[in-house]
């Protein structure tokens, strides 16, 4: 009898404990109704990020997510401003303006307890999380330019005079191409910044500045540009779709390391929700998704793909090849580089 009282009492006790911690579970990721704000790049970005993350995490949470598009600049003045009260939650930027947000204060530091955070490169786990890498080399008509492109002196070639496109100032490509020009010609960017541009002005007349990489691969396909300074994954893409173009990473001294990273808000009043969405962004199924479809290289070490998509990819090895700028010192000088392209770049 009292055998049989213990184990009642015992199965009571059980049954008791057990929905407590199912509600607390279930609890910690009650984020029904909630809405999460989130500021991105628009198309086959928002396409790859909706159909892997958004979708599956509204409906499995019945939460909204609402995808705000647009340009890093854009996102970025509007977090500054709205520090103490963030219309945004999540906001994915580049390199350095992630590191700048946390050393400001305005964007939260990385939690390194998310489950997926151990999976990430070093070099994805400081200044934000990193979503996805890039290399920033040259992209050029394999019709018109007969002489194949591998060096970032190349682009001085009298037969590129006057058809290398480079975009609007300031931008990641930009910035970096400047130090770039210092590295490939033995120049001091600290104290020969003016000869720097004046190498870059060299290349010139420019036929186009641009913002939209629609206008650039026709205005390369119709030989109006010869070469651009470009990432490689966008570079693939229009490969992808029959543009007669081939993209190369550069020597002297290499293709730069881009990061595009992901930052939580300082104050957002959704930061379970936003560690959530962060996390499903760094895992295999949606970096493998961010590699297959729109050739963005993985942050997450564990991501596999097959050879044929490798090709594509800053993958492996080739990750560790990656030029890497110091974009604490460009920063302190964009504004001024920013007047000396206008004057001797755009102007030329």
């Amino acid at each position: 009898m009292k055998r049989r009282l213990l184990s009642v009492l015992l199965a009571a006790v059980m049954a008791c404990s057990m929905p407590v911690v199912a509600f607390a579970d279930e609890e910690e990721k009650d984020f029904k109704d909630e809405t999460l704000v989130v500021g991105v790049w628009g198309g086959t970005i928002e396409e790859v990020l909706r159909e892997s993350v958004v979708d599956p995490m509204e409906e499995e949470y019945g939460c909204n997510i609402e995808l705000v598009l647009g340009g890093t600049s854009e996102r970025k003045a509007k977090m500054y401003a709205e520090v103490d009260n963030p219309s945004m939650d999540v906001l994915f930027l580049n390199i350095y303006e992630s590191k700048q947000a946390i050393d400001d204060g305005v964007a939260q530091e990385v939690d390194t307890s998310l489950s997926n955070f151990d999976s990430l490169y070093d070099f994805a786990q400081t200044g934000g999380y990193g979503m996805s890498i890039m290399g920033l080399g040259i992209c050029y008509n394999n019709e018109l330019v007969t002489e194949p492109i591998t060096s970032w002196k190349d682009l001085w070639r009298e037969d590129l005079k006057g058809k290398v496109s480079l975009t609007t100032f300031p931008s990641f490509e930009d910035d970096a191409f400047v130090d770039i020009t210092a590295q490939a010609w033995d120049l001091d960017l600290e104290t020969q910044e003016e000869e720097v541009f004046d190498k870059i002005a060299e290349l010139g007349p420019f036929p186009l500045f641009f913002t939209d990489l629609d206008e650039l691969f026709l205005e390369m396909k119709q030989g109006t540009v010869k070469a651009a300074v470009m990432f490689n994954s966008y570079s693939n893409d229009y490969i992808e779709q029959g543009f007669p173009v081939e993209f190369v990473y550069p020597s002297d001294p290499g293709s730069v390391l881009a990061k595009d990273t992901i930052v939580i808000s300082k104050n957002t009043a959704h930061e379970a929700l936003a560690k959530e969405f962060v996390n499903r962004c760094l895992s295999v199924e949606t970096q493998t998704a961010y590699a297959e479809n729109i050739y963005f290289s993985p942050c997450n070490k564990e991501v596999v793909v097959d050879d044929e998509i490798a090709e594509k990819l800053v993958y492996g090895d080739e990750v560790d090849k990656l030029v890497t700028l110091d974009w604490d010192y460009i920063l302190t000088r964009e504004s001024d580089w920013t007047d000396m392209y206008n004057k001797i770049i755009e102007g030329n």
